[in-house]
C-alpha cells in the first residue's frame, strides 16, 4: 500500500546531496583506512595476526562511523515537525496511526540500512585477506545491520519523547555511549567490589557491539578478559543480538505512545509575570525557594551587551534550570563515584597514571559528548523555527551573532566542567610535593603553617609552578578542546539543512579529533614518524598524557603543537562559520 509519509521522508532524504556527501565521505573514510591497512605482502594464513588486525580496525571504525552518523537520520523526524509546526496537522489526515507510524519508521531507518549494505562490498574485500569464513562475515555484517537499526530506532523514541531536536540528539548520543561503551564499567570497576555479581557484569558488558565484536575477532583474548570462569551459557554475540531485539522492541513501544497520545504543553510557565523586587524576595524565600523564577520579568538588555549572548543565556542556561542543575549533579556524583570504584577495585595496586588517564578520558568524555550537541543547533534552530529572518533585519553583524552564540554555549558546557572538580583534585593530590605542610586541610594548624611556609621558603612559588605546571596545561588543553568542539558544532549548524545533520557532522569531527587522530598508536608501521606526529597533534588526550604521565616520549612537545593545532581548528571553524552566516544574511529569498 502506498504510504506518503514515507515516499515523501525517503525521497527528501534521499535526493539531497548533503546525504549523498555524508555516504561519500563515510565510503571513502572505510576506503581509505583499508587503502592503509592493507598487507604489503600480499595474501595473509590464517595463523597470522596480520589478518585479524585488519579486521578488528575496520570494522570497529565502521561500527564507531555508523552510531556517530544514525542520530542525523532518525533523531529529527518528530522534533522536526514540531518545530516546524506540521505535526498536529498529520493527524488531521487521512493517515491511519499504522501509516504515521510505519512511514517515519521505514523512511528514518531505510537511509541507515542503505548505508550498512553500501559499506558490504568494502568488508568483503576484508576477506581477501584470508584467515576468516563466510559464517564469520555473516556475523559481523548481522551485528552491524543490527546495531544501526536498534539505535536508530532508540532516535525516533528520543525524536518522540521530546520537544527540540537539539534536546533529541543528545540524548540519542547518551544513551548510544551508555550502551556502546558504559557497560564495560560494572565490570571494571565493580568486579573484585561484588564478586557474586560477576555473571551478571558479564551479561550487562555483552549488550555493548564492540563487546560482541571482540568475542567474534579475538575469542581467546576475550575469555582471558572475563571475570569468570568457565563458558558463559549464551555467548556474547548471542547476548548482543537479544539485547538489540529487547532494547528495540522498548524503543518502538515508547515511539508509538507518545506519536499517538495528543501533545500537552506545558502548564509550568502559566502565571502573571512580575517585576517587583519585594514580591520576588518573597518567592525567593519560600517554597520551592525559586532561584531562577520563571515569572520574573527580565531586566533590559545592557547599550553595551552582546543581545544574541544575553538571549542564549536566558533561554538555555536559566530557563532550563532544573536540566543543569540535574546534569551537574550526575556528573559530580559519577566522578566522584568513579574515583572511589576505582580505588576499590585497584586496591594498594593503584598508580597514579591510572588515575590520570581515567580522569583524562572522563573530562574529554565529558565535553565530547556534551559540546557538539549544544552547539549544532545554534544556526539551523534560527533558521527551521523562522526566527533567522528576523535576525536578518536588525542591526547585528554575522560576527556579533556566532560570538554571542559561541560565548554562550562556552559558558553552557564550562558549568559541567566544573562539575567534574573532583578528578582535577585527583591529580593534583598526585602530584609530589613539600609545598604544603604534612597535615589535614581540616587541622586548625594548616593554614597558619602553610603562610609560615611561604614566607620563610623563598622558592616556595617556583617549586609550586614547577610541580603543578603540569595541571595548568591540562586545564588550557580541555578548554581549548571545548572551544574546537563547540565551534566544530557552530561550523556544522552554518552549513548543514538541519540541526540532526549539522550534530552528526559535529560528533563525527569530534570522533575524528578524539579517536582517528589515535591510529599511529596500533599502526605505527604503517605512518612514518612525520605523519604519526602530525596526525597526534591533533589530539588532546595524547598531548594531555604527554605533560601529566610522560607517554609519547617518542613525540617531543607533542602538547605545544597540540594547543597550536587547537587553536588554529577554532580559527577555521570559526571564520568558516562567519563567513557562511553572512552569505546567509546577504541571500536574497
Amino acid at each position: 500500500m502506498h504510504n506518503p509519509i514515507l515516499t515523501r521522508e525517503f525521497s527528501s532524504i534521499a535526493r539531497s546531496w548533503k546525504t549523498r556527501l555524508i555516504i561519500a565521505l563515510y565510503l571513502l573514510i572505510l576506503s581509505a583506512l583499508l587503502l592503509i591497512l592493507w598487507p604489503t605482502g600480499g595474501v595473509q594464513s590464517v595463523v597470522t595476526e596480520g589478518a585479524r588486525k585488519i579486521f578488528s580496525i575496520f570494522f570497529s571504525v565502521n561500527l564507531a562511523l555508523l552510531m556517530l552518523m544514525i542520530p542525523a537520520f532518525s533523531a529529527g523526524a518528530i522534533t522536526g515537525e514540531r518545530e516546524r509546526g506540521t505535526y498536529p496537522a498529520l493527524f488531521t489526515t487521512l493517515l491511519t496511526p499504522f501509516d504515521l507510524l510505519t512511514g517515519k519508521f521505514i523512511a528514518s531507518s531505510a537511509m541507515i540500512v542503505v548505508m550498512t549494505l553500501l559499506s558490504m562490498p568494502l568488508a568483503a574485500i576484508c576477506a581477501l585477506a584470508g584467515g576468516v569464513d563466510t559464517l564469520f562475515m555473516g556475523k559481523i555484517m548481522a551485528l552491524l545491520l543490527a546495531t544501526a537499526l536498534t539505535y536508530g530506532i532508540l532516535g525516533l523514541a528520543c525524536s518522540s519523547l521530546c520537544a527540540r531536536t537539539t534536546s533529541a540528539v543528545l540524548l540519542n548520543y547518551v544513551l548510544v555511549l551508555i550502551l556502546a561503551g558504559a557497560t564495560w564499567l560494572p565490570s571494571a570497576l565493580l568486579s573484585n567490589l561484588l564478586p557474586d555479581f560477576n555473571r551478571g557484569f558479564q551479561i550487562i558488558r555483552a549488550v555493548s557491539p564492540f563487546d560482541a565484536m571482540l568475542y567474534l575477532l579475538y575469542p581467546d583474548t576475550y575469555k582471558l578478559s572475563m571475570t569468570v570462569d568457565g563458558e558463559p551459557g549464551l555467548s556474547p554475540f548471542a547476548v548482543c543480538m537479544i539485547a538489540s531485539v529487547i532494547i528495540a522492541g522498548i524503543g518502538l513501544l515508547i515511539f508509538r505512545w507518545h506519536m499517538l497520545r495528543p501533545e500537552i504543553r506545558s502548564r509550568r510557565l502559566r502565571g502573571q509575570v512580575y517585576a517587583d523586587t519585594r514580591k520576588a524576595l518573597k518567592r525567593k524565600l519560600t517554597f520551592p525557594f525559586y532561584l531562577l523564577d520563571p515569572l520574573r520579568r527580565k531586566k533590559p538588555v545592557g547599550r553595551f551587551s552582546n543581545p544574541v549572548f544575553v538571549a542564549e543565556m536566558r533561554s538555555k542556561l536559566f530557563a532550563n534550570s532544573n536540566f543543569v542543575v540535574r546534569t551537574v549533579s550526575a556528573i559530580f556524583i559519577l566522578s566522584l563515584g568513579m574515583l572511589t570504584l576505582l580505588a576499590f577495585q585497584m586496591g594498594e595496586e593503584i598508580h597514579a597514571e591510572s588515575v590520570r588517564f581515567v580522569a583524562i578520558v572522563f573530562q574529554i568524555g565529558i565535553v565530547a559528548l556534551l559540546a557538539p550537541g549544544i552547539s549544532s543547533g545554534l544556526i539551523t534552530d534560527e533558521i527551521s523555527s523562522g526566527t533567522f529572518e528576523a535576525l536578518r533585519m536588525t542591526p547585528m553583524s554575522p560576527f556579533t551573532l556566532i560570538f554571542g552564540k559561541l560565548k554562550a554555549t562556552f559558558f553552557y558546557a564550562l558549568i559541567f566542567l566544573i562539575s567534574s572538580i573532583f578528578i582535577l583534585l585527583a591529580m593534583a593530590y598526585l602530584e609530589p610535593t613539600t609545598c604544603f605542610p604534612e597535615l589535614s586541610v581540616a587541622d586548625p594548624e594548616f593554614f597558619p603553617e602553610l603562610w609560615k611556609k611561604m614566607k620563610t621558603e623563598p622558592d616556595w612559588f617556583e617549586n609550586f609552578c614547577n610541580t603543578y605546571h603540569t595541571i595548568g596545561i591540562w586545564v588550557v588543553i580541555l578548554l581549548l578542546s571545548t572551544t574546537t568542539f563547540l565551534s566544530a558544532g557552530l561550523f556544522c549548524s552554518a552549513f548543514a539543512k538541519s540541526t540532526p545533520q549539522a550534530a552528526g557532522a559535529a560528533y563525527a569531527v569530534t570522533g575524528v579529533i578524539c579517536l582517528v587522530t589515535l591510529i599511529p598508536v596500533p599502526l605505527a608501521e604503517k605512518f612514518s614518524h612525520g605523519m604519526s606526529f602530525f596526525l597526534l597533534s591533533f589530539n588532546p588526550i595524547a598531548a594531555a598524557m604527554q605533560i601529566t604521565s610522560n607517554a609519547f616520549e617518542a613525540y617531543p612537545s607533542l602538547w605545544i603543537w597540540n594547543i597550536f593545532t587547537l587553536l588554529g581548528l577554532n580559527v577555521v571553524f570559526l571564520g568558516a562559520a562567519t563567513v557562511r552566516v553572512f552569505y546567509l544574511f546577504r541571500r536574497q529569498s
